[in-house]
């Protein structure tokens, strides 16, 4: 599969000359401030890959024309000069394929990579997204207006259109509705085959569309489902029309050309609600910015599955590029879609890119946890060279890489800050956020951080030697009014050894794996009686483990019931972890079942064994 291993763009936008983005075909995660050009890299992979839907040259050309009033040239860059966007592809036999739009050369439709790339694509920014919920109160939300050169192209339909005027045909919705819209020029005569050809298009335009609709429903809403969502949204799709009749008339037409409309409503099918109040007709008007985010994304990622089902070949380039499609969300709807989008598009080269410096480190740990290795980190700010503003793009260094760095160089005092900002960051990402926060509902400072890091390990059952040197560094090289009294050679040595403790500490994986909430369940027997153990998780629980050693569970709080021979008992409670609780279980019991809990604790709602949703 061709993964974009370079961007070169030159002379577009904001960006002034020539300027290389090494990828190396790997995810890219991009924080750029604002006014730094990374809208404009947005917008040269949207241009890249929708020039395959431009039939005349010169649609695209116009874009790098110092004499057309669209082009996207830097305005700093001379009349003389080139401008372009080019994207270097590369396989996994190294195959290098480079393809380039400008002034002069397009190659992007030589060839089917591109076209390919494009189907197996989906390219989303805040303002596409906001589109789809983007109307006023009294109206209703209709997708159509915004599928306009946006999402029609991307679908095919089953017919192929067949034009009154015996042009080439197609089956692609866009083409269709180019056609369509305009109306036949001229209008003809009803009762003559050029008129009744048309009519028949509009006909099978609004049977494809809706049919097309009706396919993603049920994807949406299973995606709706994944984003935590208690509703579900359903598609009531009115048809499109031409030359009918005037309102009140039977016999006088409009002459005119009715777009369909596609309403999204959205449905809550719970026995509490009353049966008249389930249905939302304008979603808008009652749903939160959370909630309508989450029905734009699934119906855009539903019918990026589709794009995907008519893909015949299983190398298609696939790219999921996203700016800033999450700034409207909180922190917790934030986790929830980037773990969506980490561990549903793992076969998807990833281009995220944001301006929230915040944004950009909570998704930089959230790929840690998830052990993917696959990601370049990237800043991009705005610098002037010679007078002309233009980007600065670097490698985006960790906080334990930069503390390195300045230690080579002997650069202490700086290390020593990095160490900070590194082991706060190590024990926010370890840490379940539950445990960040004091009884007060505080944010633990560094001190509180790592104790609690240390008392969760332990509670894991980790080994602790790391977390006691963790705590041994805290009151010296992390304390920042230690220093003052350091001789140059101990403090050389202290921050020597804190930076390799956070090194290894960096080693033991650590991922989100039951939540609160969640039910498991296992039974076991006394040889007479047989228990059944239903347990309500009221803490989120870990997923760690060390190098060299097995994976383990951290330790929780649960709610449970225990059904004896079919009666089943009084909710207790219990703080511990699910190894030792079924440990205790087992060993009072007749043996029969397999002694290693992986084996026989059942996750409720999948049916399936701990063993089997286990990453590691």
């Amino acid at each position: 599969m061709n993964k974009i291993n370079q961007i070169k763009l030159k002379n577009f936008k904001f960006f002034y000359g020539e300027v290389a983005i090494e990828l190396e075909c790997k995810n890219a995660l991009i924080f750029g401030e604002n006014g730094s050009g990374k809208s404009s890299l947005y917008w040269a992979l949207y241009t890249f890959l929708q020039s395959v839907f431009k039939s005349d040259f010169t649609k695209i050309q116009k874009y790098f024309l110092h004499n057309h009033p669209e082009n996207l040239r830097n305005r700093f860059a001379q009349n003389t000069e080139d401008s372009y966007i080019k994207l270097i592809f590369e396989d996994e036999q190294k195959t290098i394929t480079e393809k380039q739009i400008s002034n002069t050369t397009v190659n992007t439709k030589t060839g089917t990579l591109i076209a390919q790339a494009v189907q197996g694509s989906e390219l989303l920014n805040y303002k596409l997204l906001s589109k789809i919920h983007d109307f006023k109160n009294p109206y209703e939300i209709d997708l159509f207006p915004i599928m306009d050169k946006d999402i029609l192209p991307f679908i095919i339909f089953r017919e192929v259109l067949v034009r009154h005027d015996g042009a080439i045909a197609s089956a692609n919705a866009q083409e269709w509705w180019d056609y369509i819209k305009t109306g036949m020029q001229p209008r003809g005569k009803m009762h003559e085959m050029p008129y009744k050809t048309f009519a028949t298009a509009v006909e099978i335009f609004n049977i494809e569309l809706k049919f097309y609709f009706d396919t993603i429903e049920a994807k949406v809403n299973e995606y709706l489902r994944k984003f935590k969502q208690q509703f579900t949204i359903s598609f009531e799709f009115k048809n499109g029309s031409y030359d009918a009749f005037v309102q009140g008339s039977t016999t006088q037409r409009n002459h005119k050309i009715i777009a369909p409309k596609i309403i999204v409503h959205a449905n809550f099918n719970h026995a509490s609600i009353p049966v008249d109040k389930q249905k939302i007709t304008r979603p808008h008007t009652f749903l939160n910015e959370a909630k309508l985010t989450a029905i734009a994304l699934s119906i855009r990622f539903a019918m990026l599955d589709q794009k995907l089902s008519g893909v015949a070949a299983v190398d298609t380039p696939k790219f999921l590029i996203l700016d800033d499609v999450l700034i409207s969300l909180d922190m917790s709807n934030r986790e929830i879609v980037l773990d969506i989008i980490l561990k549903e598009f793992t076969d998807f080269q990833l281009i995220i890119l944001t301006h929230d410096r915040n944004f950009f480190e909570l998704l930089r740990h959230r790929i840690k946890r998830f052990n993917q290795e696959n990601w370049k980190y990237i800043e991009i700010y705005e610098c002037e060279k010679n007078g002309i503003p233009q980007p600065y793009i670097k490698t985006s260094d960790t906080y334990l890489e930069k503390a390195e760095l300045y230690f080579s160089q002997k650069e202490y005092e700086i290390a020593g800050n990095f160490l900070r900002k590194e082991a706060e960051a190590f024990c926010k990402e370890f840490l379940p956020k539950k445990q960040q926060y004091t009884t007060e509902y505080n944010l633990h400072d560094l001190n509180g951080l790592i104790l609690q890091s240390k008392a969760f390990a332990e509670n894991a059952g980790l080994d602790n030697v790391l977390f006691e040197a963790l705590d041994s560094h805290r009151k010296f090289v992390l304390n920042p009014t230690s220093h003052d009294s350091y001789d140059v050679p101990k403090f050389n040595s202290e921050i020597g050894n804190c930076l390799n403790t956070l090194k290894e500490l960096r080693k033991i994986k650590n991922e989100p794996f039951l939540k609160r909430g969640e039910q498991v369940e296992f039974q076991l027997s006394d040889g007479t009686d047989t228990y059944k153990f239903d347990i309500i998780l009221q803490d989120d629980f870990r997923l760690l483990q060390e190098p060299t050693k097995d994976s383990v569970l951290s330790k929780g709080m649960v709610n449970y019931y225990i059904t004896k021979n079919g009666t089943k008992g009084d909710l207790q409670h219990k703080q511990d972890s699910l190894k030792k609780m079924y440990d205790g279980c087992y060993n009072s019991s007749d043996k029969t079942k397999n002694a290693d809990f992986w084996e026989e604790v059942i996750v409720t709602k999948s049916g399936q064994k701990l063993k089997t949703e286990r990453k590691f």
